[in-house]
């Protein structure tokens, strides 16, 4: 799953995939704005087929962590 997320990530916020993986923290790692951010989540709840609550994304700091949330959701 979390190799679905890196490449929706690179892909629709347009990111070198050399630069991102697993441990990158989506906050202070990766120069992307709140729009960005929106258009990313979107895509991931698209393509899962889950919605992601704003609440949840609260405490998400790396691509793993954001990946287990996905997880969870989707079960």
């Amino acid at each position: 799953m979390i190799d679905e997320i890196l490449e929706i990530m690179v892909r629709t916020l347009e990111l070198d995939e050399d630069k991102v993986n697993a441990d990158t923290n989506m906050r202070t790692d990766l120069d992307i704005d709140s729009l960005d951010m929106v258009e990313f989540v979107s895509e991931v709840e698209d393509h899962f087929g889950i919605m992601i609550p704003q609440d949840a994304l609260e405490n998400i700091q790396t691509v793993s962590d954001f990946a287990a949330l996905v997880e969870k959701l989707a079960k």
